[in-house]
């Protein structure tokens, strides 16, 4: 029983050791890790659109399907705004930027954080399928197996049919959100 006993006060030295040491480092890298997911929001906000000085946040519509809503401004008028989206792919939601300028064109997406399967899903931040949405105008999006024949059309990702509609559902949403309150007239 000596023994065991031991044993088991060594195991729970070494477990105990070891939970405080990945807490410390938890605690260390918090914070320089939470800097860098800013950063890479922010960019994405300026890759999105494009030209735009600073961003302000706004309250998300009640209802809305986005997670977040920026407005864009430059030289103190409003260039656009850029939504925070996360529909759901495949693996998991798939997190990212939609940007929409104040003239109802989108400007681009940027996925912040996915885990959609590699080689398909994942794929979907690559310029071959993000960059179809560039240059769309503000209204309801379509998912197509074939080449597009309709200027609303975005061709799926091969084997990659679901992350494709989740993403295209998400832009949508964001495309419906801006319409009902951020178009032009559509504010009070």
């Amino acid at each position: 029983m000596g023994k065991n006993l031991r044993l088991g006060l060594i195991l729970l030295a070494i477990t105990a050791a070891t939970g405080l040491i990945l807490g410390a480092v938890h605690g260390i890298t918090l914070e320089p890790i939470r800097a860098t997911q800013e950063r890479q929001r922010q960019e994405a906000f300026r890759a999105t659109l494009p030209g735009t000085q600073t961003f302000v946040p706004l309250q998300v519509p009640e209802g809305s399907a986005v997670r977040e809503v920026q407005e864009g401004r430059a030289g103190g008028a409003v260039t656009g705004h850029v939504f925070t989206v996360a529909p759901k792919g495949y693996a998991g939601p798939v997190v990212f930027v939609v940007g929409i300028s104040r003239d109802g064109v989108i400007r681009g997406i940027r996925i912040l954080n996915q885990s959609e399967t590699p080689g398909l899903g994942a794929n979907a931040g690559e310029p071959a399928f993000s960059g179809q949405f560039d240059g769309k105008r503000a209204e309801p999006l379509t998912v197509v197996k074939t080449p597009p024949t309709n200027p609303q059309d975005i061709q799926a990702i091969s084997g990659a049919t679901i992350t494709s509609r989740a993403i295209a559902g998400g832009v949508n949403d964001a495309v419906q959100t801006w319409k009902k309150h951020f178009a032009e007239g559509a504010r009070p």
